[in-house]
Order: structure tokens, then C-alpha cells, then sequence
């Protein structure tokens, strides 16, 4: 085989470089890494032959077989020698640089409560939700995440993804691609990530362990070393998941529980069933409410005047004269209390109410009094009104994820170890099943998953690990639990596609109730006045004793002789008139 190393345009082999020490370690869901020394006679204060961040591919032949940026330049020296190391990542090194961004709806305006709304990327992110806030399978937001990866400029391209599976939304913040790829596979134990370093660029690829081809390997001489263990820990009897949700209408809450089984008539009180408890958003609806009261508006009854104008309410009905009435408004009803607001789908408008009144109180006797009441006049009723102010449904259940966890723990599990050593290092796929034949029976179709696969081209060693994902953190059946222990439902769901805070918008009434009286012209019939100390003493005025029509009492100017002496006075009389006669003269 034919090795070669290509960097800014030259193309060499690893001797002509001056490198050794080459290994390759690839692994699922984390980062390829391609390392070598440069061997060649250099001091510590040399500068690096292989730019920072520079692009290294490493061929096969004529098969790319690595490709990545240098990211560690470390030297190395001591009395005998001096080199520097160069660690190059493979292409989940820009996915773990990259964080994850979707789109949002804001407003186009920050300072207008009613603008349009445009679109924003956040790093505010809810895995499992689309743009439109609809339900994504696990395939569909691991390509979601890719997709925004390639975006960025990210140097790969993408293979197929079969994972039709939904998961609970996840809401969370500031994730790097990787570590959102990570978090929703956590829902796919069994899930694998490799790239095919084959194609120009390195396609990346994500299957189940079931859905990848078998590797075997013989129990040769060249199998220098093997490790394996049968995982009868992680063998699941069934898995039930519990999707616990609270919901509220109306200020009152209650919960739901549904539970998802596989097997569907696995019980769940004995062991080796892994139980999970997920909280899901439920349905939240707010009401607003307004309650008023109105009455009826009666200007042509004395006891509507009577409540409307304080100064009536002492009277007797009776002594009460409606001489004439009339309203500006055509609504039926005033509000008295509440207030009247636009959603509550119902008319109110200032009205004024007019009437001339005649009334004795006894001791003021009005003839015509105009009077005018300013109210608040309305065709509602008096009740309660209340509308749905907003409305957010339930999150949809997810579906499979019980089988899928189940699926990847129902069989026994093998974990282990093996090294290969002393042939020339041929491709190995990442993305295999491998089983080991000439050995126990069991090993001949475990179809354990490679998780790790390191290789030293000096040597000629391969060494890979096999087994759950130990670097993933899952260890045991208590850390396969863990999955979901600090997940919480997600609070922002809605928000994400209609750009509304989380707080409620209240509609504030508009119409108050309103009351303002007005007295207008007076004429009085008789008018009577007292010392409050002594009411024997008193000047009536009552123009019910004029006994003649037209007779008119004014003040009048009077000839009057005092102490000899002709003077002049004004008196409170009538024009002068002849009683026999019963006609009034000239005054």
C-alpha cells in the first residue's frame, strides 16, 4: 500500500515528509483524530512545518482515507531527542465549533407591541420542533442540525438517516452541533456515527446497530489480544415510559399520565425494567373574565330620577312631576359597575338624559326644573363575560422510543476489547456489527457495535472497543436512566413560532361606568323662609295665594312721608288692580 500525505498543494509520502509515530483513532459520536511526529532532525524553537488549522488528507493508495485541520502543535524534547507532535481532527471537530442555531419569530420593530414579525436564529433551541412548532422524528432534527451545520460551511456531506422515531421536546440553550446530535441520540442507545473518509468529503453517517452491515473476524494468529464480556446486566425484560403531563384551563390544573410499553404486556413491578418518567407540556388555556352589572334606563320613571339625582331622593314620589324627558342614546341599558372591554363583543356610549321635573318639598315648591343625568348607556346585561384569551395544546406523545431503547438492550450485549496485529492495516468500517468466529458460539453473531477503533500505521496494530457507548456516559441500566433525570418540559413551545412573550396579553376595559349630574333653569311656585332657632318666624312666598291671572309681585317704587318729609321706598307688590272690578290697572 501506498501512503501519502497531501498539505497546501504537495502531495508526499510519509518519508518524504519526515513524519512517523501515524495513528488514526476514529469514534462514535466524538472526534476522529489523525496524529503524527515529525521525526526529522529540528530544534524546539523550530517552527511547525504544518500550519494551525491547515487542511491535512492522508490517502491509500488512491482512497482517501483521513481528512481534518491541524488543532495541537505540541513539541517535545528531552537529552536525546527533539520533535513536535501534530494532532489533526476529523470533521466532528467544525460540528463541536459549530453552535447550534434555529429560527425564531420576532418582532420586526422592538419598540412596537403590534409589528410584523421577521425571523431570527437563536441559540435558544427546542430539539424535537420544527420552524412551524410541529413534531420532528429524531431523523428529521438530526438533519435539521446538519443542515444548519453545512450552512456554516462545515466541509461534509450527509448520508442517510433512518430514524423515524419522536422524541419529547428538549429545550435548552447554547449546544454545539455535536453536543445536539449527542443529546437527541441519547433517545437511540443503539444509534452509531461514523464518517466514510471515501468521498471527497467525509459523508457522515447515523444507523441503528441492526442496520449495519456484519464485520466477522476469524480467531487468527494475527488477533493478538481479545477482552470480552457478556453485559446479562443491560438485558431489559421491557421498558415503560410514563409521559406525565399538566394542564390548565380556567385558573384550575390537573395531570394526565400516559404510559408507553414495550413489550406492550411487560408489568412494570419487577426487575430489569427501565422506567422513565417524562414530563410533556399539556394543554394550557387562559380565560379573561369581566363581570358588570347594568339597569335598565327609565327617564320617564321618578324613581330612576330619584337614584340619579341625590337631591330628589329625600322626596315623596308622589310630590314628583315628570313635565317632559328625552336621551341621546338608543341603548337600553346603563352600567353601573365593571368595565366594558372590546373583546366582550357588546356597544357602549356616552348618553346624556334630559327631563323637566316639577316638585314640592314643602318648603320649596318648583314649578320647572330642567335637570340632565351623563351616563354610561350599553346593550349589555348584567353577568359575567368571558373569553379564551389563549390556547396552547398539548405535546403530541412521543412514538417508538419505548421499543427503540428496548430494541437496543433486549439481546445480550458483548463489550470488549481486541487488538489485531502484525498485518498490513486495511480499511476497517466504523459503521459494523462485529462478530468473532473460532471462538464461543455466542461471539458468532453478537453483533456488538464499534465504538472505538485506533490504529498505529507503524506498527501495523489495530486495537477497537466494542460494546455500549462507555463515552457516551452509558455504563449501566442506572446511568441508561439518567437520560432524562434533568430534562423538563418545555416552557417556550408556542413561543418559538408566534413571538409572544409567556405572559398572557389582558385586554384592559375601554368603558367605565359614568355619572354626572346637571341642573339647569329653575322656576319655583313658592318659596318659604325660616329661623332655624324659631320657625314661627318665617317669609313665605307662594305664588298659589295670587289669586288673580297676571297679577305679578315685584319690587315696586312707593311714595312714602317720613317726619315731614317726602321720601320714596321699594315694597314687594303687585301692580295695583280693583277688586270689584276684578281687573288689574296700569301700574
Amino acid at each position: 500500500m501506498d501512503w501519502t500525505l497531501t498539505y497546501d498543494g504537495v502531495t508526499q509520502t510519509f518519508g518524504q515528509w519526515g513524519i512517523g509515530d501515524i495513528r488514526r483513532q476514529r469514534i462514535n459520536q466524538g472526534r476522529d483524530v489523525l496524529t503524527f511526529r515529525h521525526v526529522a532532525a529540528q530544534a524546539l524553537t523550530d517552527g511547525p512545518i504544518f500550519a494551525p488549522l491547515a487542511p491535512i488528507r492522508v490517502n491509500c493508495d488512491e482512497t482517501q482515507w483521513f481528512l481534518g485541520v491541524v488543532t495541537e502543535i505540541p513539541s517535545y524534547g528531552d537529552g536525546s531527542d527533539e520533535s513536535k507532535y501534530y494532532k489533526v481532527s476529523g470533521p466532528w471537530w467544525y460540528l463541536e465549533t459549530t453552535i447550534y442555531q434555529q429560527p425564531w419569530a420576532i418582532a420586526a420593530d422592538p419598540d412596537d407591541p403590534d409589528s410584523p414579525l421577521t425571523t431570527a436564529h437563536k441559540s435558544h433551541i427546542i430539539l424535537g420542533q420544527s420552524e412551524e412548532g410541529e413534531v420532528l422524528s429524531i431523523g428529521a432534527q438530526l438533519a435539521d442540525i446538519l443542515d444548519y451545520a453545512l450552512s456554516c460551511g462545515i466541509p461534509i456531506s450527509l448520508g442517510s438517516i433512518n430514524l423515524s422515531q419522536t422524541m419529547p421536546f428538549d429545550e435548552c440553550k447554547d449546544l454545539s452541533c455535536a453536543e445536539a446530535i449527542q443529546r437527541v441520540l441519547r433517545w437511540v442507545p443503539d444509534a452509531m456515527t461514523w464518517f466514510d473518509y471515501g468521498t471527497a468529503l467525509p459523508t457522515l453517517h447515523i444507523a441503528r446497530r441492526m442496520e449495519l452491515p456484519p464485520l466477522t473476524r476469524a480467531m487468527g494468529s494475527s488477533l493478538s489480544s481479545l477482552s470480552i464480556s457478556p453485559r446479562y446486566d443491560l438485558l431489559l425484560r421491557g421498558v415503560a415510559i410514563k409521559y406525565e403531563r399538566v394542564h390548565s384551563a380556567g385558573g384550575r390544573t390537573w395531570r394526565t399520565l400516559e404510559t408507553d410499553r414495550y413489550p406492550v404486556e411487560i408489568s412494570e413491578q419487577q426487575p430489569r425494567i427501565l422506567i422513565l418518567t417524562v414530563e410533556l407540556a399539556g394543554t394550557q388555556s387562559q380565560y379573561i373574565s369581566q363581570s358588570i352589572a347594568t339597569e335598565e334606563v327609565d327617564p320617564a320613571s321618578v324613581i330612576w330620577w330619584q337614584d340619579h339625582l341625590p337631591a330628589l331622593a329625600s322626596l315623596d314620589p308622589d310630590d314628583i312631576t315628570i313635565l317632559s324627558y328625552g336621551r341621546d342614546s338608543t341603548l337600553p341599558r346603563e352600567l353601573r359597575d365593571g368595565g366594558i372591554a372590546d373583546w366582550m363583543d357588546v356597544s357602549a356610549e356616552t348618553d346624556i338624559v334630559r327631563a323637566t321635573l316639577a316638585y314640592d318639598d314643602g318648603a320649596t315648591g318648583v314649578a320647572q326644573q330642567e335637570v340632565a343625568v351623563k351616563i354610561k348607556a350599553t346593550d349589555a346585561v348584567s353577568q359575567t363575560y368571558a373569553r379564551l384569551s389563549s390556547f396552547a395544546d398539548a405535546e403530541a406523545t412521543p412514538t417508538g422510543l419505548s421499543r427503540a431503547i428496548y430494541e437496543s438492550f433486549g439481546d445480550l450485549t458483548f463489550e470488549g476489547t481486541l487488538q489485531i496485529s502484525g498485518e498490513e492495516i486495511s480499511p476497517i468500517p466504523m459503521g459494523a456489527r462485529l462478530n468473532l468466529t473460532g471462538g464461543n458460539v455466542l461471539w458468532e453473531t453478537m453483533d456488538a457495535q464499534i465504538q472505538e477503533c485506533a490504529e498505529h500505521l507503524d506498527t501495523g496494530t489495530v486495537r477497537m472497543r466494542f460494546g455500549p457507548p462507555k463515552h457516551l456516559g452509558l455504563k449501566d441500566l442506572i446511568q441508561l436512566s439518567r437520560v432524562n433525570r434533568r430534562r423538563e418540559a418545555p416552557r417556550s413551545v408556542y413561543i418559538r413560532t408566534n413571538g409572544e412573550g409567556s405572559d398572557d396579553h389582558i385586554e384592559q376595559a375601554r368603558e367605565m361606568p359614568q355619572e354626572n349630574t346637571h341642573t339647569g333653569t329653575t322656576t319655583y311656585s313658592h318659596l318659604l323662609l325660616a329661623d332655624g332657632t324659631d320657625d314661627t318666624r318665617r317669609i313665605a312666598l307662594d305664588t298659589r295665594q295670587i289669586g288673580l291671572t297676571g297679577l305679578v309681585l315685584q319690587p315696586r317704587e312707593e311714595d312714602v312721608c317720613e317726619n315731614g318729609i317726602l321720601k320714596k321706598r321699594l315694597t314687594l307688590a303687585s301692580q295695583p288692580y280693583t277688586p270689584d272690578e276684578n281687573k288689574l290697572s296700569t301700574p
